[in-house]
C-alpha cells in the first residue's frame, strides 16, 4: 500500500523539520511532498533546504519561496508588510545563486492521476487562503480532481462538498477515509510555524489505496528555534508565534 506523507510551510524552521522528518521516518511513508514555503520568517533557509534537496523530496513552490526568489521584483516587495519584507531581504542574503535558482524553478503545482497539489488554491491565484467555508467553495470552482491537498494558511482542516450541497463542510482533519463522491480539499497546516492554537508541527499522511489521510502532530524544541529568530535580528513576533502556535 502506497503512503505518502504531506509537508508544507517550514519556514526556516529546522527544529521542526528535523522532529517531522523523523517522525515521518520512523512511522515509514513510500514518498515525501512538500507543499512550499521552505524558506521565510524563520532563521535556518539554508539548512532546510538542503535538506529537502538532499533527499530528494518533491515540492512546489510556495509564496515565500516565490518572493525571495524573486526579491528585486519591485512590485513584489512593495506590497509586503515590511517584517515579512525583512524576512525576505534576511532570507535571500542567506542563500546562494543556486539556491535561488532552484527555488525559481520550483512549479506551482503538480497532479497525479486522481489528485493535485497546490500551495494556497486551485484558483487563477495560487496564494489564495483556503481556511473557511467561502474561500474552500471558491477553491472547488476551479478544482477541477475530486481531491486535492494544499497549504499556506499554517491551520490544519479538510473542506467536502457533497453533490447535493451548495456549501462545503469545513472541519478539523481526523483520521477518515476519503468519500469518491464528493470532492474534497485537504489543508495539511505547518512544520514550521502552526497558527492553530496548537504549537506543535503538524504533517499529513495519505493512504493512497485506502483513500484515508490522518493529521500527525510532532512537538519539537521551539525554545531553540525562538532564540535563533532572536539573535538573527528578525522581528520578535516570529518567535512569539511559535510559543503561541498562531
Amino acid at each position: 500500500m502506497t503512503r505518502i506523507a504531506f509537508i508544507s510551510d517550514i519556514h526556516g524552521n529546522l527544529e521542526a523539520l528535523n522532529a517531522v522528518l523523523d517522525k515521518i521516518y520512523a512511522e515509514g511513508a513510500d514518498t515525501i511532498i512538500c507543499l512550499g514555503d521552505i524558506v521565510g520568517y524563520g532563521p535556518n533557509p539554508k539548512e532546510c533546504l538542503e535538506i529537502i534537496r538532499e533527499r530528494e523530496i518533491q515540492c512546489i513552490k510556495g509564496n515565500h519561496d516565490d518572493y525571495v526568489s524573486q526579491m528585486f521584483e519591485l512590485d513584489i516587495m512593495a506590497r509586503l508588510r515590511d517584517d515579512v519584507k525583512k524576512s525576505i531581504e534576511w532570507t535571500q542574503a542567506q542563500l546562494d545563486f543556486d539556491d535561488l535558482g532552484w527555488l525559481a524553478k520550483l512549479p506551482q503545482s503538480m497532479a497525479a492521476d486522481d489528485f493535485n497539489i497546490v500551495h494556497g488554491a486551485n484558483t487563477p491565484d495560487p496564494y489564495r487562503y483556503c481556511r473557511d467555508e467561502a474561500s474552500i467553495q471558491l477553491n472547488f470552482q476551479y478544482q477541477e480532481p475530486q481531491l486535492s491537498f494544499c497549504g499556506h494558511s499554517h491551520s490544519p482542516l479538510i473542506g467536502v462538498l457533497r453533490p447535493d450541497a451548495e456549501m462545503p463542510i469545513v472541519d478539523y482533519i481526523r483520521r477518515q477515509t476519503i468519500d469518491p463522491n464528493t470532492k474534497v480539499l485537504v489543508n495539511i497546516g505547518s512544520v514550521g510555524q502552526p497558527r492553530d492554537s496548537d504549537n506543535r508541527a503538524c504533517f499529513v499522511f495519505f493512504e493512497y489505496e485506502a483513500r484515508t489521510i490522518s493529521l500527525t502532530r510532532v512537538p519539537y524544541d521551539f525554545q531553540t528555534t525562538q532564540e535563533k529568530i532572536i539573535e538573527a535580528g528578525l522581528p520578535e513576533k516570529f518567535s512569539l508565534r511559535l510559543e503561541r502556535g498562531k
